[in-house]
């Protein structure tokens, strides 16, 4: 991790209602370039977050993630996929949305925007989870307090899906 670069860069948490058009936009913008959601309905998604987190580095968007509310039928899907025992209502709460600009990677960027994320959410009583195939993000969630359960999948842009929780 580069904590020199990092002290460059400007880290914002928001709420996505106190976010301006341009941002909203900016955000919806990174994540199409991740190529790893479906567009459809995306800004909505997007607007309908707890919390977005946003990296600059001299004035440009480097990086972003969230804190999302994914909608029932998508949690019901992760749980059957995983076959973990929960309730839809109990995952109330998923890290995602997180993505850095290719010239910027292996400098801490997801894992700070991250950190600050859950720093936030630190007053939430209950379960926060997050899926992924990415070995950095999975250490960082074991790193975090996550535990990983159930079984891995493979999804449409992804093989070897984990899920990963922290109560």
């Amino acid at each position: 991790m580069n904590s020199k670069f990092l002290a460059q860069c400007k880290i914002e948490v928001k709420e996505p209602v106190t976010c301006s058009k341009k941002e909203i936009s900016n955000f919806h913008e990174a994540v199409k370039k991740g190529g790893k959601v479906k567009l459809a309905g995306l800004e909505d998604r997007i607007k309908n977050c707890r919390l977005l987190a946003f990296c600059y580095h001299n004035n440009s968007l480097i990086g972003i993630s969230s804190i999302k509310r994914p909608n029932r039928n998508y949690v019901a899907e992760i749980i059957k996929k995983t076959g973990i025992e929960r309730k839809v209502e109990d995952l109330a709460f998923e890290i995602g949305y997180s993505f850095t600009e290719p010239d910027y990677r292996k400098n801490g960027i997801s894992k700070e925007l991250k950190k600050q994320l859950l720093s936030q959410m630190q007053p939430h009583h209950g379960t926060i989870f997050s899926t992924t195939a990415i070995r950095s993000s999975q250490n960082f969630l074991l790193e975090n307090g996550f535990k990983k359960l159930g079984k891995s999948y493979d999804g449409e842009n992804d093989k070897g899906i984990t899920y990963y929780e922290r109560t």
